[in-house]
């Protein structure tokens, strides 16, 4: 059973569950973007079509007249909504979204699968279809940019200089990125607004764990190798930016355009 506590104004809905978790349905934009750390949702005519994670860098989209927005809240889950949002993608395939596909690490998969499954059940109770219609077109996902290795790549030294992190990577194999020993590590771990630390902080932070006899001062002694340009990242500068256009050869082009197909 889920207990849930409805306020409703003129504008939108307000469904508070599980002691801190919060949905909202709204037939227009609120007056003010200052929710950050949300999911948000949109459905066009009451049936679900677009998925985003809101933050303060990525606002909240422009409705039409025949759109609902939705959102999703609860600071429990602030730092896997990307993961939450890479879920509803896969179980609802026909939502649109401009998130980059991310891998859900197994533990995370099984603790959001329920966190999926009450926020879909509370939207079918209060009118909102999540299917796609029986005779509607499959919506085509913009296509994730694929890459290749090549011999030819593998050869090229490619130079880090990204937050405060500097070094030398040679994509040696094609699961192997080699990080040559002398690279600089961003010495600080950025953190939330609350202090906390973020999905990627904690995975960066986790990678430097496993390689700390490599480390000394921020600076690693001796070579490490890596098995993607994210991984490679994360170690190096806790991700938070594109790290396929960071690796940049001699002549300033990025490893992104040397191998993407």
């Amino acid at each position: 059973m889920l207990n849930l506590k409805v306020t409703l104004s003129p504008d939108q809905t307000e469904i508070h569950y599980n002691q801190q978790s919060l949905i909202t349905i709204a037939e227009k934009l609120p007056a003010s973007q200052s929710l950050a750390n949300g999911l948000w949702l949109i459905a066009t005519h009451q049936r679900l079509t677009n998925i985003g994670v809101l933050t303060s860098s990525n606002p909240l989209p422009v409705l039409t007249e025949q759109q609902t927005l939705i959102t999703f809240t609860d600071p429990d889950w602030t730092e896997q909504l990307t993961l939450l949002a890479q879920l509803l993608t896969e179980e609802l395939p026909h939502l649109i979204t401009t998130q980059p596909v991310v891998q859900i690490p197994s533990n995370y998969r099984a603790s959001l699968q329920p966190v999926m499954a009450q926020i879909l059940l509370i939207l079918t109770r209060f009118g909102i279809s999540v299917q796609q219609p029986a005779d509607a077109k499959p919506t085509k996902a913009p296509a994730k940019t694929r890459h290749r290795w090549t011999k030819a790549v593998s050869e090229i030294p490619f130079q880090i200089n990204t937050r405060q992190a500097t070094g030398t990577a040679i994509w040696q194999k094609r699961n192997e990125l080699l990080l040559q020993a002398g690279a600089h590590l961003m010495p600080e771990v950025p953190l939330n607004k609350d202090g906390s630390l973020g999905f990627a902080a904690k995975m960066g932070t986790q990678l430097r764990t496993e390689y700390a006899d490599a480390i000394q001062n921020h600076q690693t002694t001796t070579d490490i190798i890596f098995k993607s340009v994210n991984e490679l990242g994360l170690f190096l500068y806790f991700g938070g930016t594109n790290s396929w256009l960071e690796l940049l050869d001699n002549d300033g082009r990025s490893i992104d355009d040397w191998t993407k197909i």
